[in-house]
Order: structure tokens, then C-alpha cells, then sequence
């Protein structure tokens, strides 16, 4: 059986919150990566992601100035994260179940990875669901 670890994309690319969306969409197209991880705004408090949908949305659709707003205005939060460990089947039902399509990957507090509904997908394309046992 196929697990995240498998698939999931690493290093994550991570933004403050207090950064301009212009400065998370340049990271982003450097990157050639289509969310961000956005660093908690103080101790105690959550991670959240901003998507190319996001800025999509919230910044173009809407014709806001991306320069003049904060990555902390478009991020969704809190994230939901699963273990390495977890089968791609477990992350595909999640994913349907929460109306989502990334998951960030963590072992222990840490966050290692992020796994995307594509990346799922184009693993089953590849190789199927992998041994059931």
C-alpha cells in the first residue's frame, strides 16, 4: 500500500503572514509551486496555506492590489495535516471529506512534506493503489 511519503513534494515553501501577496505570488511562480505554507503569527497559534486559488478569488477576480494586502488575509487556517505514514487512500477520502485538495505531511510537531490531490492522482496513474495487505 502506497503512503504519502511516497508522493508528497519536499521541502515545503513557507511565507510569514505578515508578508504582501505579491511577495507569496513570487515565491510561488519562483518555485513553479501552486500553495505556500504560512508561518503561524505568533507562539501558539496555527499554520494556514495560501492556493493559487486563493489569490485567484480573493485577489484577482475581486481586483484588489496585491501589493497592499497580507498573506494572513487570503490564507485558509488552521491546516490539516496527516503522518508520513498514511495510506493515499486515507488522504484521498480526507481530502473529499474536508472539501480540500492539499494535506500537510508531518512527523512528530514537524511538518515535512505537503501532498496534493494531483500528486495523488498522478501516483495511481502511475503505479495503481499499490498491494492491499
Amino acid at each position: 500500500m502506497y503512503t504519502v511519503a511516497s508522493v508528497m513534494k519536499k521541502p515545503v515553501a513557507r511565507i510569514p503572514a505578515t508578508a504582501t501577496v505579491a511577495e507569496a505570488i513570487h515565491r510561488m511562480h519562483e518555485r513553479g509551486i501552486s500553495s505556500i505554507l504560512v508561518e503561524p503569527q505568533g507562539p501558539g497559534r496555527p499554520y494556514g496555506i495560501m492556493t493559487k486559488r486563493d489569490v485567484l478569488s480573493k485577489v484577482v477576480a475581486p481586483g484588489k492590489d496585491p501589493e497592499k494586502l497580507r498573506v494572513a488575509d487570503l490564507m485558509s487556517s488552521p491546516v490539516i495535516t496527516v503522518a508520513a505514514s498514511t495510506p493515499l487512500r486515507e488522504c484521498s477520502a480526507l481530502m473529499l471529506e474536508k472539501d480540500i485538495r492539499r494535506l500537510l505531511v508531518v512527523e512528530g510537531t514537524e511538518i515535512v512534506g505537503i501532498v496534493s490531490d494531483t500528486d495523488i492522482f498522478a501516483a495511481v496513474e502511475e503505479r495503481g493503489w499499490g498491494p492491499t495487505f
